[in-house]
């Protein structure tokens, strides 16, 4: 007989109309339908683990209730407000801070003399914005001055630049280094050559690459084409190599030479990097108005304002954490935890946490429909903090959303095994089962 039933329910759902309707959207409604079913299905799993039954057949939707509960939280509009305010000092500390993190990155390519005439500024801009950083992250107070100052000197020394002189020195430089590298590669050549025959094979190759280094770096300088490798250690390769062929008992005069000569060679094929450094240095000096202009807003306008934002925002993300707490209470005890929370959880390492960002003990009071979790923050106005939490059941909401039919719910042995049947909405209404997974079956 339920065997007939079920195939008469089954051939009513099958009794469809039919019409034009485009592939995507159809699909759209029947991946619905398969996912409120799915939570369906999964309700009725969480019954079993806690019942070690399915349902019966009467009133099952009454016994699944408890199991479509859900907690919505709305987010007040000061915390939103906050953290827009957080956020707006984050991206100024973050806009200057990658600004100089570039040019750190491209210091490095700079003439020595240019280095640490920029390192002068450079050092306590880069400490300040570390501490600034820090300060936005932490809610906490760093102790660092303001670096108006450095950036505007940065500025000014970028404005007052002469691009084209200081290009005019690095190739005058590098004209002169090209000749007494030319004549000292010669003599260092004379001095290895020998009976050793492979030793003056590679002394010749080596000679042939450090040749080639030392005339192509100057025309790419000069802005010449050249096949220079990119990487200019090829001649560090080289020169390692003859090194290692030498004797360090009786060769360390020219094993120290070759290092020697090595280290001016490299200093002089960067020029080309001095020389596009120099250009870089014109960008910055585009970037560097923007840059002061965003620390002074934050320093001298925004820095206590956004320090106390963002203690109360710290007070409402302790009591958010503290919802985790409250619903294993509640899970263990199958009651609500009352009063003072430091007290009810002053054992846990969770609460000892929770506690740091709070001025006051929190507190939780049962409302009809749900609960409140009240404290104070750790700002200097203690400000209370409220966090409304509600219960709702969304079981109805699934089924409007989810089908035009059903569900419908059987089970010949509410110990093992269900079936459930819905209709989707598309316009086949296609028929949608669940039921529960073959272990759980078994």
């Amino acid at each position: 007989m339920r065997r007939f039933i079920l195939l008469s329910v089954l051939m009513s759902l099958l009794l469809i109309s039919c019409g034009g309707e485009d592939a995507f959207a159809g699909k759209a409604y029947r991946l619905r339908a398969e996912q409120g079913l799915k939570e369906i299905r999964n309700a009725l799993v969480g019954y079993k683990i806690n019942s070690g039954r399915f349902p019966k057949e009467e009133n099952w939707t009454k016994e699944l209730m408890p199991y479509f509960k859900k907690e919505r939280s709305p987010e007040p509009k000061w915390v939103t407000k906050n953290k827009m305010l957080v956020m707006s000092a984050k991206n100024n500390i973050c806009q200057v801070k990658g600004i100089m993190k570039e040019l750190k990155r491209k210091i490095y390519y700079a003439d020595t003399t240019l280095q640490s005439q920029i390192m002068e500024f450079l050092g306590p801009i880069d400490s300040a914005l570390t501490l600034a950083e820090y300060e936005v992250a932490e809610a906490r107070r760093y102790d660092y001055r303001d670096i108006g100052n450095e950036l505007k000197g940065l500025y000014d020394f970028t404005s007052n630049l002469k691009i084209s002189e200081e290009k005019g020195k690095i190739l005058k430089r590098m004209e002169t280094q090209n000749e007494e590298l030319s004549e000292e590669v010669e003599e260092l050549k004379y001095e290895m050559l020998g009976e050793d025959s492979t030793l003056n094979k590679a002394v010749e190759n080596a000679t042939k690459v450090i040749n080639g280094v030392i005339e192509e770096s100057l025309l790419s300088a000069q802005g010449k084409e050249t096949s220079l490798p990119e990487s200019l250690g090829v001649h560090s390769d080289v020169i390692e190599e003859l090194t290692l062929r030498l004797n360090p008992k009786k060769d360390t005069l020219l094993i120290k030479n070759l290092r020697s000569f090595d280290e001016k060679l490299t200093y002089y094929a960067q020029g080309k990097d001095n020389i596009e450094f120099l250009y870089y240095l014109n960008d910055l000096k585009k970037k560097l108005p923007a840059s002061m202009s965003l620390f002074s807003s934050y320093y001298d306008k925004d820095r206590e304002t956004v320090t106390e934002a963002n203690k109360t925002l710290n007070g409402y993300g302790a009591l958010q954490n503290l919802r985790s707490l409250v619903h294993f209470y509640a899970d263990q005890n199958d009651s609500m935890p009352k009063g003072n929370l430091y007290v009810v959880f002053q054992e846990d390492e969770d609460m000892k946490e929770i506690r740091k960002f709070l001025s006051s003990d929190p507190y939780i009071y049962i409302e009809n429909n749900g609960y409140r979790l009240e404290a104070n923050a750790l700002d200097e106005k203690q400000m209370p903090l409220v966090l409304k939490v509600e219960f709702i059941n969304n079981y109805d909401e699934i089924v409007k959303q989810s089908f035009t039919s059903g569900p419908f719910y059987y089970t010949d042995d509410s110990g093992s095994t269900f079936f459930v049947v819905v209709k989707a909405g598309d316009k086949h209404h296609t028929i949608i089962t669940k039921r529960p997974k073959l272990k759980e079956v078994k």
